[in-house]
């Protein structure tokens, strides 16, 4: 029996609770498909390879820690035992931009406590060989609380432009800014894939402005409607032009703008922080210029109802069956 460790993304980005919700433990890149298919393809391109360590090296009940940054020290949020072998699982090609595909179910078992250790090291995927973090792993595993998990659904519908553009047409969009927001899409995509490979360092305000906004306007809303960086607020839209006779208008959405692959659940909380503010806002946005996460106001409570990938739009969220996709992002970001 080996000992290992898994992080759930970086001190910007965390899905630990698709982890302990689906009791599975994710790796990727994952796009270039199954492993044994592709194996000298993985090892030639991906070093140091956690991928190859994952899927050649781990076994049926092993151990493994899934760990979070806390300081100096690591914060243990659930350890596991590994339950059978390598799957790869397109249902997981887009965890919030990432994707996630290689897999192993575990069961996981939460510790009743808060659980800090020293003894793991940095890296997505590495193996475990300190006792007295053994030692630790090991009591959290018999006294922890056992976690069930929830059945990982099909994987949705994929939408190409076309199936795009017909719903968006259907719900209002005019047939003659068709080509127009087709354009902006494949333009937003280009940049993306470019700041992939050439721009680690973009900024919020690049984000914003190169990716946000020109998806704005090609939806409807004109300038006249939108205000950058007003009252601490990234992007805010008004039902009327922003001037002096309604400068004191309430905002109706609230956009929050990250960086590129920043993750966007810390935006989450600072957004919703804003709309109470604003009790005529029933919308907000966080969106690091690839990826949309759409909340609603229902009463005071905010719910999460959509995602969108623009690299990979779908129509449905990726593996939260109650959470509309890319359709019902555009939709309630068209102006009107």
């Amino acid at each position: 029996m080996s000992y290992w460790q898994v992080a759930a993304g970086d001190g910007r980005r965390d899905y630990s609770e698709v982890f302990l919700k689906y009791g599975v433990m994710l790796i990727g890149p994952g796009d270039p498909g199954e492993y044994f298919q592709n194996e000298q393809y993985y090892k030639n391109i991906y070093k140091p390879n956690d991928i190859t360590v994952f899927v050649e090296q781990v076994k049926d009940g092993d151990i493994v820690v899934l760990k979070k940054p806390s300081g100096k020290l690591w914060e243990v949020l659930a350890v596991g035992t590994v339950k059978g072998d390598y799957l790869h699982l397109p249902v997981f090609d887009d965890v919030e931009g990432w994707d996630l595909q290689h897999c192993r179910y575990v069961k996981w078992i939460k510790p009743r406590s808060k659980t800090r250790i020293t003894g793991l090291t940095r890296g997505t995927f590495k193996g475990i060989n300190k006792q007295s973090t053994i030692t630790t792993i090991s009591s959290v595993l018999n006294s922890g609380i056992s976690l069930s998990f929830t059945q990982i659904p099909e994987p949705p519908k994929k939408l190409n432009d076309e199936d795009l553009i017909d719903i968006l047409i259907n719900y209002g969009l005019r047939p003659k800014d068709a080509e127009d927001f087709t354009q902006t899409i494949h333009r937003i995509r280009r940049l993306v894939k470019w700041y992939y490979s050439n721009g680690k360092d973009v900024k919020e305000h690049e984000t914003r402005t190169f990716l946000i906004v020109p998806l704005l306007l090609a939806l409807g809303w004109p300038e006249q409607k939108l205000k950058i960086e007003w009252n601490n607020i990234d992007i805010a839209f008004f039902e009327k032009p922003y001037g002096e006779e309604n400068k004191n208008n309430e905002c109706i959405i609230i956009l929050e703008s990250k960086r590129l692959w920043e993750g966007l659940d810390y935006g989450t909380s600072q957004a919703s922080t804003y709309a109470s503010k604003y009790p005529k806002c029933n919308r907000l946005i966080v969106s690091d210029g690839c990826c949309y996460k759409l909340f609603k106001r229902k009463g005071t409570t905010w719910h999460y109802s959509a995602y969108l990938n623009i690299l990979k739009p779908k129509l449905t969220h990726p593996y939260e069956p109650n959470v509309g996709g890319a359709p019902d992002v555009f939709l309630s970001l068209m102006g009107k």
